[in-house]
């Protein structure tokens, strides 16, 4: 019974982080959309000419920590969503290695979007700037 308790409870553990992921993805991935497929393209971006993308995430700690929070949200909620879709149309005995494969893909596409941003803003994280910025 323990085991069943504690089982369950990390599935809605899951279940929570899906739907934060949901909800992050939303909130602030039409405001990214905006920003750089409409705004910027039709020249509505009036802070300056430089290109937003870049301009979102250089020196500025709290942009960065929104872009993380946008792409690693949807991340995730799109992953966790293919693979109970993918389970529920006939895959069922393949849950287990479905699961794996996207918490997999979770994890590198986290991390890729982590250097990423590292190396777009080096002094995010202080101390920890990368050799190529000294």
């Amino acid at each position: 019974m323990s085991k069943m308790s504690t089982v369950a409870r990390f599935h809605a553990l899951l279940w929570g982080v899906f739907s934060l992921g949901g909800f992050i993805a939303a909130f602030f991935l039409p405001i990214l959309i905006y920003i750089n497929n409409i705004a910027y393209p039709l020249g509505l971006w009036p802070v300056t000419s430089q290109d937003p993308t870049r301009l979102l995430v250089i020196n500025q700690t709290v942009s960065t920590l929104f872009v993380f929070a946008a792409v690693g949200g949807s991340l995730f909620h799109g992953i966790f969503r293919l693979s109970a879709t993918l389970a529920e149309l006939g895959l069922k005995k393949q849950e287990a290695k479905i699961t794996a494969l996207g918490y997999a893909i979770i994890a590198v596409g986290l991390l890729a979007l982590g250097y990423y941003l590292w190396v777009l803003s080096p002094n995010i994280i202080p101390g920890l700037a990368p050799p190529w910025s000294k």
